[in-house]
């Protein structure tokens, strides 16, 4: 039965990815304030009628994005529509991924297509795919008190759930997958993976604090900040800590520094394995981080156009696939019975 739950874990990463691609659809079109309320049953259907549209855009005209931006854009009901309709999918599409983790491993489970060990894993799974719901709301709902924008702090647990979520199924898949590996653990290999990894979580932290705060659409020129490679005002906040926690141009400086870091790193680790069976993958690596490189600056230098910041989005998932599938073919886990 091994193929049929690997082919589930199968479209479960695939409906993540697209997750991730639709919400950063969402967030990039200024789409994730649109919807007032949350409404876990009902709110699976949309306005239908010209009156309940109307309704709808009057609800949304009590909040602070209309008032204190699109008031002065004079937003119609059209381009109302155009925002709500891209979190409405958003929405939709989390409530069929949650369906999606949670009925078929139950049923698994009933018909003993699976191990108690694996349906607790799948248990883990139910677990931060509901989380993610729950944090989804919970970040919107900082949008709609004062300040039209959400928490950049919970947009990134948001996106980091996100990914966990994608990084656990896979953990998954690849133990059900593996068999005894022939590949011996070389411990400068393991190092250097695993330091690829920091690196990369670290980015993805501030490449979130960056989409939270919108820092992508200050400082658009590259390698230059300001005329500078390091500019005036990286440390300008007290405690010096809360510089890298709100301090937007810090953010944008580190996204830069550790992405110019990560990429001539993968560069360096294919290099020193090039004799190893598992080279192609760090070859692979490499090149996406390079890819990587190369779109964000674009992204950055175009000042963030949504299909831009849309595949930057998805290429920083694919780079989170060949890190954690070389952590694999180096480690010793178990295959999952």
């Amino acid at each position: 039965m091994n193929v049929l739950i690997i082919r589930w874990i199968n479209i479960c990463c695939i409906s993540v990815f697209i997750m991730i691609l639709i919400g950063g659809t969402t967030r990039l079109t200024q789409s994730g304030l649109s919807m007032v309320d949350w409404k876990p049953l009902l709110g699976i259907i949309p306005p239908i009628n010209n009156a309940q549209w109307q309704a709808s855009f009057n609800e949304y005209k009590k909040y602070p994005e209309y008032q204190k931006i699109n008031q002065f854009k004079h937003m119609n009901l059209s381009e109302y529509k155009s925002i709500y309709y891209w979190e409405y999918m958003h929405r939709l599409f989390g409530r069929l991924l949650g369906l999606l983790f949670i009925i078929p491993p139950i049923l698994f489970f009933k018909k003993n297509y699976i191990s108690k060990k694996m349906f607790l894993h799948c248990i883990v799974c139910m677990f931060i795919v509901t989380s993610q719901g729950l944090l989804g709301w919970f970040m919107v709902k900082s949008g709609l008190v004062d300040d039209p924008h959400v928490s950049h702090y919970r947009l990134t647990a948001h996106l980091f759930l996100a990914f966990l979520l994608m990084g656990y199924s896979y953990w998954l898949k690849f133990r059900l997958e593996k068999e005894k590996s022939d590949i011996p653990c070389v411990k400068s290999s393991c190092f250097h993976i695993n330091m690829i990894f920091i690196l990369y979580v670290i980015q993805v932290l501030f490449g979130a604090f960056i989409a939270g705060t919108k820092a992508g659409l200050l400082w658009n020129t590259f390698p230059l900040m300001e005329g500078r490679l390091i500019p005036d005002g990286l440390l300008v906040l007290e405690p010096l800590y809360d510089n890298f926690l709100n301090n937007m141009k810090m953010f944008q400086f580190c996204h830069r520094l550790i992405g110019t870091a990560l990429f001539l790193y993968a560069g360096l680790f294919f290099y020193t394995t090039r004799d190893e069976i598992y080279n192609k993958y760090t070859h692979f690596l490499f090149m996406l981080l390079l890819i990587q490189f190369y779109i964000g600056i674009m992204t950055l230098l175009l000042k963030v156009p949504v299909f831009l910041g849309v595949v930057h989005q998805g290429v920083a998932v694919l780079i989170l696939l060949m890190i954690l599938h070389i952590k694999f073919l180096l480690s010793d886990t178990e295959p999952i019975n």
